[in-house]
């Protein structure tokens, strides 16, 4: 029989090999292992479900409402509008200035959140400075973790940092402890990053001169799409006429979508001819077909044919269809985020149709071309599609910011400005917030939980309903269920074994390279799991062998916090990461070649500055 230990062991080896497999949600994962330590016994049902009473877990909810009132107010996007302003011409300026906005507002809210509202900016000012967007994203997502790390509160390994000290009696970190050593390390990546990264990412720019049929042209040309669109003209007499698309039920009997209808203005004349003003514009199910509409479809030519066929309705003449690709209607390239709930569902599931009003074109899974999507087709973690449909439509789809980042468009959407008053109070509430925590005037948590309260009651938060939405609740159930696990590892001797190791191993060399094997191993579980999990099961390893050796467990625990945010060397480190990869158009050696480089430089900052601020 396998000592209570092994047992812990076993579960815990399952378990990241299960965070390893993408098809696997982590939060499920880190509930069915939470599972497994109950039924086996190592754990009671308060040592199981404790977890979820911490008051950390609070914390971190209300911080997601919290950053949900900044991102409504439109601060957020009133930072990215600086952005624009300053940059101008200059790819220096660009550069620079993104990189800290980034850092900073990292270091207040989500980082996730933060590059999903930088993203789509950063990339629509390379266009116009014909940058590639390569050029610059991974830099935006590196910087996004670094700045992170900045406050207490940047980050949930920093948090969880402050309460594992406090868990075993000793004092626990302040609102700006992390903040000299993260600024270093700031300035250190982001000069790294301007001298020597962005140019491993440079890459020839695809220049289309803004113009909006160039860009459509482009996207359409990128994602192998313009051979699926046609042009059809419904005749007079038709028996199609009058009939709305949701009726003739095209799209399931042939596979086969309108996209657009151009509709002639004046009688007497035909419909193409160079004194016309044609009328173009997307349509939806509810539209019923006219005579002489001329119809802009997408699909297969065996489908098409089989339409034209059986309903008598005929191709347009190619003279005339070149003239209607695809220019005036509204593409958006749309980027699935790591939590989306669009994952493992397939397109048939996710009634994205019905829920949008929107047509899938294009999907593009990681690491493949880009091809026309069947129903069946399962979404993944690092997919991209492009849609079509009205920008009002597209709109909804960018709101929906916990599924998607709308990357690019045709075109420039109508953003709307929110009152400068709701900014400026979301603003105050922030501000509040981090003074309370600062001067320590309460609890943190319960400061916390004050500015998320505010936000709603101030209409930061449009609706409670919103706030709850707000909460990455796949991020709140994995580290529920893996503050467990450790205390499974503690209660059957696991890390004291660990321990052990480390102190047996490397204890003869000093506690300065005890840490630094520490931030290596955190290093690179953090590089294929979650570094909120990887932190969770390691706090305990460096308190208990920083108590071994005899000294401080400060800097023990921050090397392992530093070190799970530093997370650079592939694109399922972090959820940034994933995010720009597609949007860079990036590859797994991209992320190696520039990656591994930093965060060696920034291992070797942290190691060394460490001991200078936080004496063992």
């Amino acid at each position: 029989m396998l000592a209570e230990m092994h047992l812990v062991f076993l579960i815990l080896i399952i378990t990241t090999f299960c965070f390893l497999i993408p098809r696997f949600r982590s939060d499920l994962v880190a509930l069915a292992s939470l599972l497994a330590l109950y039924l086996t016994g190592l754990l009671s049902v308060n040592e199981a479900f404790a977890g979820f009473a911490n008051s950390v877990i609070i914390m971190i909810a209300a911080l997601f409402v919290v950053g949900e009132g900044v991102f409504q107010t439109g601060l957020a996007e009133r930072a990215g509008s600086m952005l624009v302003k300053h940059t101008g011409k200059s790819e220096f300026r660009m550069t620079i200035l993104m990189m800290f906005l980034v850092a900073i507002l990292s270091g207040f809210m989500s980082n996730t959140g933060t590059v999903a509202i930088l993203l789509p900016v950063v990339v629509s000012l390379c266009k116009q400075m014909e940058i590639h967007p390569g050029k610059l994203l991974m830099p935006l997502a590196f910087t996004s973790s670094m700045g992170g790390t900045l406050t207490l509160i940047g980050t949930a390994p920093n948090l969880i940092a402050s309460q594992s000290l406090i868990d075993y009696g000793y004092e626990g970190l302040n609102f700006f402890s992390f903040v000299i050593i993260g600024s270093i390390v700031l300035v250190v990546g982001i000069t790294y990053l301007w001298f020597f990264g962005r140019k491993m990412l440079d890459k020839p720019h695809k220049g289309t001169d803004n113009n909006n049929e160039e860009v459509g042209n482009d996207l359409l040309n990128e994602y192998n799409v313009i051979k699926y669109v046609n042009c059809i003209e419904v005749p007079e007499g038709n028996d199609v006429v009058g009939r709305t698309l949701r009726e003739l039920q095209w799209a399931s009997e042939y596979d086969v979508t309108v996209l657009e209808v151009v509709k002639k203005q004046r009688k007497k004349q035909f419909l193409f001819s160079i004194n016309s003003a044609p009328h173009r514009f997307a349509v939806g199910a509810d539209y019923a077909l006219g005579a002489r509409d001329a119809l802009i479809v997408y699909g297969e030519q065996a489908g098409l044919e089989k339409l034209m066929k059986k309903t008598g309705i005929r191709f347009i003449g190619t003279d005339v269809a070149d003239q209607l690709v695809l220019q005036e209607s509204q593409l958006a390239e749309v980027i699935l985020t790591p939590q989306s709930q669009l994952i493992n569902q397939t397109i048939r599931e996710t009634h994205f149709r019905d829920k949008y009003d929107l047509t899938i074109l294009a999907l593009k899974h990681q690491y493949m071309l880009a091809r026309r999507p069947s129903q069946n087709d399962r979404l993944s973690y690092g997919d991209t599609l492009l849609v079509h449909g009205k920008w009002n439509n597209i709109k909804l789809l960018h709101d929906d910011r916990d599924d998607t980042v709308v990357l690019s468009y045709v075109e420039e959407p109508t953003v709307p400005v929110e009152h400068p008053i709701r900014s400026m109070i979301a603003g105050a509430i922030l501000v509040l917030m981090v003074l309370a925590m600062i001067v320590e005037l309460v609890p943190a948590v319960i400061a916390v939980v004050i500015a998320a309260m505010m936000m709603i009651l101030t209409r930061s938060i449009r609706h409670a309903d919103h706030a709850y939405r707000s909460i990455n609740w796949q991020t709140i159930v994995l580290i529920a269920c893996m503050l467990p696990m450790a205390t499974a590892l503690e209660k059957t001797g696991g890390i004291e074994f660990i321990s052990e190791g480390l102190v047996d191993i490397l204890g003869g060399f000093g506690p300065l390279v005890v840490m630094a094997g520490l931030y290596a191993i955190t290093s690179v579980f953090s590089q294929f799991i979650s570094n909120t999990a990887t932190a969770v099961l390691l706090y305990p390893v460096a308190i208990l062998t920083a108590q071994q050796l005899g000294v401080s467990p400060t800097p023990m625990v921050m090397a392992v916090a530093f070190s799970a945010s530093m997370a650079f060397a592939t694109p399922v480190a972090t959820p940034p990461n994933a995010m720009v990869m597609a949007a860079g158009k990036y590859s797994f050696v991209d992320f190696l070649r520039v990656g591994v480089p930093v965060q060696i430089l920034i291992a070797i900052c942290i190691l060394l500055l460490l001991p200078l601020f936080f004496a063992f």
